[in-house]
């Protein structure tokens, strides 16, 4: 899902997306990407997939994400009212499955941000959560620790005594 909102987000050109950005040793030695990608692949028996453009139509695109921008700062937009004080323009869709269980539902939300220049694109998917609408705050705090929005919530603890663990 989060391959397919970065490629609605930008404009449906593919997407490489990967769980791990980088990884450093302690002798300051980075792993080479394709490494990394082969061991993660292997690890979550994923199997490397060739990449391709959505091939949607320009009108058809453009009908997506306006939708997807109404959801989150139109008025009766199903997230209009947890992201009308964000501060920037994103798309979004909120939404819901059925479960096996009566009563329940799972609660999804989709997104990228900012709307007009995408950085990041944010899948959030919550069991029994209700509907979308209940999981889109969990998205806006991504949102805004990636773009350091969150400055004004730090509370830090200068007193607490440092320590090593040692993990063998």
């Amino acid at each position: 899902m989060a391959r397919y909102i970065s490629m609605i987000a930008n404009g449906g050109k593919a997407v490489d997306v990967t769980l791990i950005k980088s990884i450093t040793l302690p002798d300051g030695r980075q792993i080479d990407k394709a490494q990394i990608e082969q061991t993660v692949n292997n690890k979550l028996k994923i199997e490397t997939t060739k990449l391709q453009d959505l091939n949607l139509k320009k009108e058809t695109l453009n009908t997506i994400l306006k939708g997807m921008k109404g959801v989150t700062s139109q008025y009766g937009g199903t997230a209009y009212y947890i992201f009308s004080d964000l501060g920037m323009d994103i798309g979004g869709k909120t939404g819901s499955v059925e479960t096996n269980q009566e009563g329940k539902v799972n609660g999804w939300f989709v997104g990228f941000a900012p709307y007009d220049d995408p950085e990041i694109a944010v899948v959030v998917l919550i069991e029994n959560a209700g509907s979308g609408g209940n999981v889109a705050p969990v998205a806006k705090e991504i949102i805004q620790e990636y773009f350091g929005m969150n400055t004004k919530n730090v509370d830090e603890n200068t007193t607490a005594i440092p320590s090593t663990e040692f993990v063998r």
